[in-house]
């Protein structure tokens, strides 16, 4: 999926040239503690929704970040007292963009297409607390193709921490379009916006673990298993007026909603999470979202796998991984 970012603000962007460091600089941590992340840098809008607060460089592939996870945040609400599952795809997908525009020549207004997105969680250690959560993430960029300083394409493998102890693993895969290129790609829809019709109704907000209507992204239909994608207009947390399409990080909230609803939200809490980005989810055409139970790899688990679809083709599949609940 493609990351159209929105730049607001007073950061100014900066020329490619001012983003790439030189040896002295690259053992600095790049803000100061506690100071957040320009929002261009990481394609937010809001502030609040910032999890990434620092960046140092260790090497030419190896990067270490400080992020943190709110207790309180009023989109991504715990579950079962542990911090919600996507804020761990959230992490590394900012750390990523951040790390494209600071340290490998990506300038602010070219365009991100994800190609994947997979995450492994460690329960145990995702415990929400009083406060915000302190981080750090280890990053390694492999496979990575550049252009004029540029990088073009590629792979980064990320190990999150608090304490010391790991709390997640897991990987992206990125392509860098230019303004010029993106334009080409996408064509007529890059001026397409979603029209404001009439919202439909939502799936009851318990069986998603949301808090209210508008914040479920799902519509029933007439089988169990499949719904409909809805996005409340504004909704601060998923919708970015400068996207020309759905984002991907609603396709993967839909998709854990929708494994919520066909099992159980009390009983299914995933910790793995896998998704593979097919084509672009346009918002002028419905998304079916449709849910099934799939053979677990490892026992004492349960799998659902999640697919998106417009026009009858692919947008997204996942998978997700959950422990079974104890008799």
């Amino acid at each position: 999926m493609s990351d159209t970012m929105h730049v607001s603000g007073t950061v100014q962007p900066r020329a490619p040239h001012q983003l790439r460091l030189n040896r002295s600089q690259r053992s600095t941590p790049r803000t100061r503690p506690g100071a957040r992340v320009p929002r261009e840098f990481v394609h937010r809008p809001l502030v609040d929704d910032i999890l990434v607060t620092s960046w140092r460089r260790r090497d030419d592939s190896h990067f270490s970040l400080t992020a943190q996870w709110p207790h309180d945040h009023g989109y991504f609400i715990p579950n079962h007292g542990r911090h919600h599952l996507i804020l761990t795809g959230e992490t590394i997908r900012q750390a990523g963009l951040l790390l494209c525009h600071t340290e490998l020549g990506v300038p602010v207004g070219h365009h991100f297409i994800l190609g994947d997105l997979v995450y492994t969680t460690h329960p145990e250690h995702l415990a929400v607390g009083s406060g915000p959560t302190p981080l750090t993430v280890d990053v390694t960029c492999s496979k990575m193709r550049m252009r004029a300083g540029t990088m073009t394409s590629g792979r980064f493998e990320m190990t999150i921490r608090k304490g010391g102890r790991i709390v997640a693993t897991g990987h992206s895969n990125v392509t860098v379009a230019s303004p010029a290129v993106y334009r080409r790609i996408r064509g007529e829809r890059l001026t397409a916006r979603r029209t404001l019709g009439p919202l439909p109704t939502s799936v009851p907000p318990r069986l998603t673990g949301s808090l209210s209507d508008s914040d479920v992204l799902l519509a029933p239909t007439d089988r169990p298993d499949r719904w409909l994608l809805r996005i409340a207009p504004g909704h601060a947390a998923v919708v970015n007026p400068a996207n020309d399409h759905v984002p991907g990080m609603v396709l993967l909230d839909a998709a854990q909603q929708a494994a919520r609803v066909l099992t159980s939200p009390d009983a299914f809490v995933p910790y793995a999470f896998g998704t593979e980005f097919r084509r672009y989810a346009e918002h002028a055409t419905p998304c079916v979202i449709e849910a099934r139970r799939v053979p677990s790899a490892l026992p004492c688990t349960t799998t659902v796998q999640v697919t998106g679809s417009q026009d009858g083709e692919p947008v997204f599949i996942s998978t997700l991984t959950a422990l079974a609940p104890r008799p």
